[in-house]
């Protein structure tokens, strides 16, 4: 937890002046005369400040603050989390963490303060070709680095890019970054989703079936690049939703056709950093860092810049196994298909996917992802579980269970017509259903406790209450329940509800991935509604 990086003195020396910090100072909230604030999101904010030293000086920090009065405790961590870093980050390339202060209640990173503005705040207007290269192989080069470190940011954004009177370059806001190569983000909520939705690369939505790696970074980089040439975002989007609509499934208009000025050598790199799948990118920074130097000596010596094959040097150090599905198209059509089918007449339909252990059934429903978003459904997921053959309705509540998560991350008028359905379908049987999923309290409210049946009884009852609670869920919209894994291995009472959900009140598909008897591999998996 983060309590434990807060330490009683301070080890740490400031780069300037090598003087420790006052372990023991009061501060301000934002907005106080000594807190200037270089921006702030709704959530956090970076200031600079002179800090109070121990030997009675001031010293200027940056310092990252949130901005509620009582910060989450996801928010905390965040900071913590920047802070553990610290000893990957460099001073050449990044604003180093130099103590996690917290005094009154109140919580501070501090960073060290390699001076400048916040790119964002020279984007009112498109830069200048010339100096838009000049910045961008600096961002380029510093984003190579963080990437040498084998981390991924995972924030990049113009706010988090320090640009000093010479061009030089640091980042900040390494609250979100990862030190795995490779690494799955859940389809949670865009709301909750850690990152700006804006500049968020399509697989960091959790809705691409695709991992997030170091090519994650680079396509933010794209939509930066894209700001800069152009001031204004490759996208615009009215809500959470429609942003991750617009990354994973719509085109922008290129930087060229946006504004006559940007040489169409220059669109083309942006353009490459802005494809959807990571495989279509560039795959390291040091390939863009160098199509970007010869954009600039071509820029310099002639003042235009000709067109030439983009890539030449990108070459990653590692082996990048592609992630794109080969040979499984006929598959996903008839998945998506079904799906159509659906959307367009409310219908219900149940969709078998079958084929041996590992064929890769759970990749082809997980392409299921990327079409919910334009109609707004939900996907549920739950696994049969050998193992767990003897706990009733285990499937059921694990995919239950992941469902009302993705609810609860709605608002309070989103959430609305949920409660009311959910608590209508179930009548007195509610605390029979938070027993078995219980995300399902903060939901419908407590329940009054059920009384005690034999046990014939009591599976009547269960049996009763949960058809009409999955048709309601999926009477909202056209939601998605995905039940990966053997059904050979369903547990008890696990098949029974999936055969009487399909009730006129919802509109849904199911998917059921049926593993075959036998050895891993074999025939490729068969689809069948």
């Amino acid at each position: 937890m983060y309590e434990a990086l807060f330490r009683p003195t301070t080890a740490n020396r400031l780069s300037d002046g090598g003087h420790p910090l006052d372990p023991s100072p009061q501060f301000g909230a934002l907005g106080d005369s000594g807190f200037q604030v270089l921006w702030e999101d709704g959530e956090r904010a970076l200031c600079r400040t002179a800090w109070p030293m121990a030997d009675g000086g001031r010293s200027a920090v940056l310092a990252v603050q949130p901005t509620a009065e009582h910060p989450s405790s996801a928010s905390l961590e965040r900071l913590a989390h920047e802070y553990r870093l610290r000893d990957q980050l460099d001073s050449a390339w990044a604003a180093r963490p130099l103590e996690l202060v917290r005094e009154g209640g109140r919580t501070l990173l501090l960073l060290e303060d390699p001076g400048g503005e916040p790119l964002a705040g020279l984007l009112a207007a498109p830069l200048e070709v010339g100096r838009f290269l000049h910045l961008a192989i600096s961002i380029a080069a510093v984003l190579r680095k963080v990437h040498q470190r084998e981390l991924i940011h995972k924030d990049l954004k113009p706010a988090n890019i320090l640009v000093n009177a010479n061009g030089e370059v640091r980042l900040t806001g390494f609250g979100i970054a990862s030190r795995l190569p490779r690494e799955r983000q859940a389809p949670e909520p865009p709301e909750t989703i850690a990152g700006t939705l804006a500049y968020m690369a399509p697989e960091q939505t959790g809705r691409m079936n695709r991992s997030i790696d170091a090519r994650s970074d680079l396509y933010a980089l794209g939509v930066t690049f894209y700001q800069m040439l152009t001031g204004s975002l490759p996208f615009a989007a009215a809500d959470p939703m429609e942003w991750v609509h617009c990354h994973i499934a719509r085109r922008p208009v290129p930087p060229a056709k946006r504004l006559a000025t940007v040489p169409k050598a220059v669109s083309a790199i942006v353009m490459k950093l802005l494809a959807k799948t990571a495989e279509d990118r560039y795959q390291t920074a040091t390939g863009v860092e160098h199509d970007l130097r010869h954009c600039l000596a071509e820029w310099e010596r002639h003042g235009r810049i000709d067109g030439f094959p983009l890539g030449r040097k990108d070459t990653p150090d590692r082996l990048l196994i592609p992630e794109k599905l080969y040979g499984r198209e006929r598959e996903i059509a008839s998945l998506l298909a079904a799906f159509d089918r659906v959307v367009a007449s409310g219908a219900t339909e149940l969709v078998l996917v079958s084929g041996y252990a590992g064929i890769g059934k759970s990749s082809v429903v997980n392409e299921l992802h990327k079409v919910l978003v334009p109609p707004r459904g939900l996907f549920a997921a739950g696994k049969f579980d050998q193992y767990k053959r003897d706990i009733p309705y285990a499937t059921l509540a694990h995919a239950f269970q992941g469902l009302v998560r993705s609810l609860l991350g709605k608002s309070d008028a989103e959430l609305a017509p949920w409660r009311e359905a959910l608590r209508e379908a179930l009548g007195p049987n509610g605390q029979l259903m938070i027993d078995l999923i219980p995300a399902l309290e903060p939901l419908i409210g407590p329940q009054p406790p059920m009384s005690e049946l034999p046990p014939q009884d009591e599976q009547r009852r269960f049996s009763a209450g949960v058809p009409p609670t999955a048709g309601r869920v999926r009477a909202a919209g056209a939601s998605v329940s995905i039940v990966p894994g053997r059904s050979a291995m369903a547990g008890r009472g696990d098949a029974g509800p999936a055969r009487r959900s399909d009730g006129p009140v919802g509109r849904g598909i199911t998917a059921v991935a049926r593993s075959l008897p036998g050895q891993r591999g074999g025939p490729d998996p068969s689809v069948g509604a």
